[in-house]
């Protein structure tokens, strides 16, 4: 059973990134390969929303592998693209519509999304550590 949940500053920050990554999965709906990508983010925003309800960080971690895998297999299909993107970098800007004549700028994208994913993984999985090793 859950319990009542106290509000810090902590739980807040728990929230607003449990509610950016849906809203980037979300957003992934219109994606051309949207299955993928809306998991990625999915899965990401269930880190943080497992960190505010105080799942044991022993529950939280296949979610965590999970959504490390997700992110290492985003790297992989983007990594091409995105690479592409870095012999046009100073004729082309990341923020223009997408075009099916430039499909480096969305993979260049999507590795950005990816990283930024994967950083938050990371951090949770580093904090998961510490309440292993340092218990209350």
């Amino acid at each position: 059973m859950l319990k009542m949940h106290q509000f810090t500053s902590a739980s807040l920050l728990h929230i607003a990134l449990t509610l950016l990554f849906l809203w980037v999965a979300a957003l992934q709906l219109n994606d051309p390969d949207p299955l993928f990508w809306c998991l990625l983010y999915l899965f990401t925003a269930t880190v943080p929303l497992m960190a505010f309800f105080h799942i044991p960080a022993e529950k939280q971690a296949p979610v965590l592998a999970l959504a490390c895998g997700f992110c290492l297999a985003g790297f992989i299909l983007v990594l091409p693209g995105a690479s592409e993107y870095l012999n046009h970098i100073s004729q082309e800007s990341l923020v223009q519509d997408m075009s099916p004549e430039k499909p480096y700028i969305e993979e260049a994208r999507e590795l950005i999304g990816t990283a930024v994913a994967l950083a938050a993984i990371i951090t949770y999985w580093i904090l998961n550590k510490r309440k292993i090793t340092q218990p209350d």
